[in-house]
């Protein structure tokens, strides 16, 4: 393998450099194109109802909570959202008897055009014997929160509320359908959902980053040595043809010596005959001879 010389090592180095960028810059650029701006909220709801103008100590309407919000700022575009309501009950009789109820969110968007409406029944489960004797008992494990609060009720309210972007919302309304329902606490929860990808850049943000941060890390290495492998090869086999064409242009020349020698070494035929008759002149003939005599 042929030495590398510093334009070489200096080439090297700022590849590696430009690499490296590219591994930083690429896991950040891919989540800023994968995730939306809006991923996951919790937003207190104050639940309110109206009294009756006959009689002041009664409730002439269910209880309700609006929450207005800018556009795209709660839902992001051709994101699909879970919608779900953590309610807290009073813990008075009434709560304990409530029974079924209905609860409704309704999504508006400008002028208050309706743009989607979910409903979904729930009821506050009773605390079985063992539950109450459990918390008697254990109350330690309870008060820290072990046991589950049968004053708490999570509602699914949707799995696939999806916003399109030429219609955005700008106000959610939530309905309990039950004007005996004493709420003393409500949350609204909006995730979006998530495919595995996009799951994983948001949940795993580290792991996800180094995992991709490296596999471009190592695809720009590989590159490297691939075009320091095909530059090796080019340069061998450069040499090699360089090689031959001087071995054949040396033969070549060699037989054209030797040619050259043998030309010089063997008369041509006319100067043969030339001499041959120069040589017969000099010789008499025998018929000359005998005339002289």
């Amino acid at each position: 393998m042929r030495p590398f010389g510093k334009e070489c090592l200096l080439s090297i180095l700022f590849e590696l450099c430009v690499v490296l960028f590219i591994a930083a810059v690429t896991p950040l650029l891919i989540r800023y194109a994968l995730l939306p701006t809006s991923v996951h909220h919790q937003y207190p709801l104050n639940v309110v109802f109206h009294t009756c103008d006959h009689d002041l100590h009664s409730v002439c309407s269910f209880p309700a909570a609006t929450l207005e919000y800018e556009k795209n700022s709660l839902f992001s575009p051709n994101v699909a959202y879970y919608l779900n309501v953590r309610l807290k009950f009073a813990d008075i009789s009434n709560s304990k008897q409530l029974g079924l109820f209905q609860n409704v969110i309704t999504i508006t968007g400008e002028n208050e055009r309706i743009l989607k409406q979910y409903t979904k029944t729930a009821y506050v489960k009773e605390p079985g014997l063992i539950t109450k004797a459990s918390r008697v008992f254990l109350f330690p494990l309870y008060f820290l929160g072990f046991f589950y609060d049968y004053s708490t009720l999570a509602i699914p309210m949707s799995a696939d509320y999806l916003e399109k972007i030429d219609s955005p919302s700008t106000k959610l309304v939530f309905t309990v359908q039950d004007k005996f329902a004493n709420i003393e606490e409500a949350e609204l929860i909006v995730t979006a959902r998530f495919g595995l990808i996009r799951h994983l850049l948001y949940y795993w943000p580290t792991t996800s980053y180094a995992a991709i941060s490296l596999s471009f890390f190592a695809f720009g290495v590989f590159m490297i040595v691939a075009k320091l492998g095909y530059q090796e090869y080019s340069a061998r086999a450069k040499s090699l043809i360089e090689r031959d064409r001087l071995q054949i242009t040396k033969s070549k020349g060699e037989k054209k010596t030797e040619k050259n020698e043998k030309n010089e070494l063997i008369p041509a035929k006319g100067a043969t005959e030339e001499i041959k008759r120069d040589v017969k002149k000099e010789i008499p003939d025998a018929s000359e001879v005998r005339k002289r005599k």
